[in-house]
């Protein structure tokens, strides 16, 4: 009989030890689910998809987003994809199992990054659009996005041109950057500034962001149409190889440069006179704004869908105060 009550002592012992640590308890299952649920509360590693990082635009962006973070006590993990989207999508899968707090992500192909951007949607990961806009696929997949309004940055341009040209209007044509929404944004606000002025558009070509390319483009435009009286280059760099072949034809007086940046080969092309001005975007004001927006929503705090960045216009009469960052 003292067997057989020392072994159910030992059973009700084992139970109770069981019972003590929790492993059918209700309670802490759901306090580990909840855990688990909030992994990314306070999580202060923002990752960040880069669609390149060589060119300065992007540097000047990653430099002060850099500096941001730091003085946030924030850490980036910084993804070259060197503008290959394929190779974006495979960072952003590393960025996922990373579990970072945010993705800051500067967009290469619009279409092809949807997927990628639904992952992080669904792992919880708030997404920041920077600069290029993506397609409207996207929409429900992101938390906000910062850069320029290209519409209307692209009828600033506009403006610049019909100033440039004045009443006697006259034919220009336009040099694109790479195609996607950007692309289509500021070439369509483009000829909105245009509207109701005496200009016509002959001709519009890509160049793919390369400087090298807009020269050849611009040569090309000079032969084809020798009473060319302006062009519309997509960014500053480019701008530089059209003036190069607008000088070499010795048509600078005849053919009005406008471009888009405010880069320093800008304001000294505006200087010299070989270009009459160009449409300026605040990258550092940019940088700025997107860790302020990735950190917000890191805290569950309520960001604005949409947050443009200052742009105007800038031309040799206006040059005094303005600093260029690149």
């Amino acid at each position: 009989m003292k067997k057989i009550t020392s072994v159910v002592a030992s059973v009700l012992l084992v139970a109770l030890l069981l019972t003590g640590c929790g492993t059918s308890n209700p309670a802490n299952t759901a306090n580990q689910a909840n855990s688990s649920g909030n992994s990314q509360a306070g999580n202060k590693k923002i990752g960040a998809l880069w669609s390149t990082t060589s060119i300065p635009t992007v540097q000047v962006i990653i430099n002060k987003a850099e500096q941001d973070a730091k003085t946030a006590g924030a850490e980036i993990v910084n993804m070259d994809a060197q503008f290959d989207p394929f190779t974006q999508a495979t960072q952003a899968k590393n960025l996922l199992s990373q579990r970072v707090g945010a993705v800051l992500v500067n967009v290469i192909d619009p279409e092809g990054i949807v997927p990628s951007l639904k992952q992080f949607h669904d792992a919880g990961i708030p997404v920041i659009i920077g600069t290029l806009p993506v397609s409207k696929q996207a929409d429900p997949y992101i938390t906000s996005f910062v850069g320029p309004d290209n519409i209307a940055a692209g009828k600033l341009a506009g403006e610049l041109m019909a100033e440039a040209l004045g009443s006697a209007g006259g034919n220009v044509v336009i040099i694109e950057g790479a195609p996607g929404i950007t692309v289509q944004d500021r070439t369509a606000g483009f000829k909105e500034g245009l509207q109701g002025k005496n200009i016509n558009v002959l001709n519009i070509q890509t160049s793919q962001w390369d400087r090298a390319k807009a020269l050849s483009i611009m040569q090309d435009f000079l032969s084809k149409y020798p009473d060319l009286n302006g062009v519309f280059v997509h960014n500053d760099d480019m701008a530089m190889g059209a003036i190069q072949a607008i000088k070499q034809a010795g048509k600078t007086d005849q053919v009005k440069v406008i471009g888009f940046g405010g880069t320093k080969e800008a304001v000294k092309a505006l200087e010299q006179g070989d270009m009459y001005g160009t449409v300026t975007e605040d990258l550092v004001w940019t940088a700025q704004k997107e860790i302020e927006v990735a950190l917000a929503a890191i805290e569950k705090k309520p960001v604005e869908k949409a947050i443009y960045v200052p742009t105007g216009k800038l031309t040799r009469a206006n040059l005094a105060g303005y600093t260029p960052t690149y």
